[in-house]
């Protein structure tokens, strides 16, 4: 109703209006009419232009109450509550707030209604209640016992105690906490004698968030009542059960042969009833299972043939490339009438494109496992074809790669799965390292604990210890969206998988990150090339 008079409206445009003395009188009237504890208006910068005190020693007009949560609530949503102890008046109150525009639209204040509830608190005393209310700070701001008033029950943290400050929501109370133990149900609550009594308690949420109401009935009481409760059933069940024993005795003879007659029968019509529901269920369950299973095939269906499909692009990107690669060089090469190198270069793609079909033929992992055509290869060798394979890259990012590995080094797999190895280990590197100002990638090929372990590093970013977890998952990438599918170290895990061996990821102290492939060693000479 405030907001909405004109003559505070005209006020905000003017506060040296002469307007003022009739607003002050309108606002102390309203008071008296609506039993509110005061009425004053501020303006836009929280200055109070108009009070309902205006009369009175402790007067508003001319403090600054900017700092109040229900003065900046108002201004930007329009409404505003805080309860608080005034810091004009040391009286607590329930502040209500409401956004002015001036008459001319220009300008803008808050119109601010003070509740006094304490003799809400008076009526809970005459009542012989105990009741208490907590704000969002689990401050006790309204109490039945005036000894509960302004204590906390749980202790406040620092930005709590800085919000509380800066707002002057309690400008001249010490709080205390309440110092006692309690849970959802029970609480015990200090006494005016210095003593404690336990009580029940019943929260309930109020309209205003964060607020709530906890009504507290005396255990005392109750237990008293109950040890009473409790000893009147315990006579009346000895008195009933004397009687039903008497008369059981009584009957027993002559009813024994009828409840047995008719326990066999109700006995027989439930094992009947229960029969004919658990064979419904029993075919309900049947068919459901079968629906499921069929949906199951499809979904596996569906599923490898996703897997094999990423799996293909991602496996094939690698031997495309250096084939692009020959391929440009080949051109340059005829133009040049360098035959016998374009001879070379067309011998790599046919290598390369070899490799490819042997890929392929691996994907097979994705939907069924294929037996593993082992023989013994050649590690040393296969990484030298890999790094010959990925010179072009390794040249263009400027990488520089320390090897340290024996000229053989026999274990029994074939080419195409431990080059995929090599490529995806490799590759990731690579990856890491792109954004690294002296990029660095270390091969280590030594013989440990009956086989051949693969040391694959890099001085890249690293991994975090959560994502190491995730990295041999299909479909996780660390890379940025677009440049992986996160699917080169699930094949990787698959492959070493097959071959009898383990692979391991972690971010070592010195930084970047490094891969481990062990895989059983092989006595025999190689025979692949």
């Amino acid at each position: 109703m405030i907001a909405q008079t004109p003559d505070v409206k005209q006020l905000l445009d003017n506060s040296n209006s002469p307007l003022a003395d009739s607003i002050n009188a309108f606002l102390a009237r309203t008071r008296r009419t609506s039993l509110a504890d005061e009425i004053y208006l501020m303006d836009a910068q929280g200055q109070t232009l108009a009070s309902s005190n205006y009369q009175e020693a402790e007067s508003f007009i001319g403090n600054n109450y900017r700092f109040r949560p229900y003065f900046s609530d108002a201004i930007r949503s329009g409404q505003g509550e805080f309860f608080a102890i005034g810091t004009t008046t040391g009286l607590p109150g329930y502040f209500l707030s409401e956004r002015v525009i001036s008459q001319s639209g220009e300008r803008q204040g808050v119109a601010v209604v003070k509740v006094d509830l304490e003799p809400l608190q008076a009526d809970w005393q005459l009542a012989a209640e105990k009741v208490f209310v907590s704000d969002t700070n689990n401050i006790i701001v309204l109490s039945s016992h005036p000894q509960w008033k302004y204590r906390y029950i749980d202790a406040l943290a620092d930005n709590q105690l800085d919000d509380i400050r800066r707002n002057r929501q309690f400008d001249s109370i010490e709080l205390k906490p309440l110092g006692v133990k309690r849970s959802n149900y029970f609480q015990v609550m200090p006494e005016a004698d210095g003593k404690t009594a336990g009580y029940l308690n019943k929260t309930l949420e109020l309209s205003r968030p964060g607020w709530s109401i906890h009504y507290l009935v005396p255990v005392r009481p109750l237990y008293q009542f109950a040890f009473l409760a409790a000893g009147l059933v315990l006579i009346l069940y000895i008195l009933c059960l004397t009687g039903v024993l008497w008369m059981r005795e009584r009957s027993r003879r002559t009813q024994a042969a009828l409840k047995a007659e008719q326990r066999l029968r109700a006995l027989n019509d439930s094992l009947e009833d229960q029969v004919v529901d658990r064979t419904a269920e029993l075919q309900k369950r049947t068919s459901e299972l079968q629906r499921i299973q069929r949906e199951l095939v499809q979904s596996e269906k569906l599923a490898a043939l996703g897997i094999m499909a990423a799996g293909l692009s991602h496996e094939l990107n690698q031997p495309l490339t250096a084939v692009r690669t020959y391929a440009a060089s080949g051109r340059k090469l005829l133009t040049r009438a360098l035959y016998e190198q374009v001879d070379t270069a067309l011998d790599k793609i046919m290598t390369l494109t070899s490799r490819m079909s042997d890929i392929t033929a691996q994907l097979k992992v994705f939907v069924r496992q294929a037996p593993t055509q082992s023989q013994p290869v050649d590690w040393s060798a296969r990484i030298d074809f890999v790094l010959e394979m990925l010179e072009h890259r390794i040249n263009q990012q400027q990488v520089s790669i320390q090897a340290d590995y024996p000229t053989q080094a026999l274990i029994r797999a074939d080419d195409a799965r431990i080059e995929q190895i090599l490529v995806n280990l490799l590759s990731n590197a690579l990856d890491a390292v792109s954004t690294t100002p002296d990029p660095q990638v270390s091969i280590r090929l030594s013989e440990t604990n009956g086989g051949w372990q693969l040391q694959v590093d890099d001085n890249g970013p690293g991994f975090a210890p959560e994502q190491i977890k995730h990295l041999f998952e299909p479909f996780y990438s660390t890379k940025n969206v677009g440049q992986g599918m996160g699917l080169g170290l699930f094949i990787c895990y698959g492959l070493v998988q097959d071959l009898g061996g383990s692979i391991r990821a972690e971010s070592p102290i010195e930084g970047g990150a490094r891969f481990e492939v062990w895989l059983p060693i092989c006595e025999q000479k190689a025979t692949a090339a």
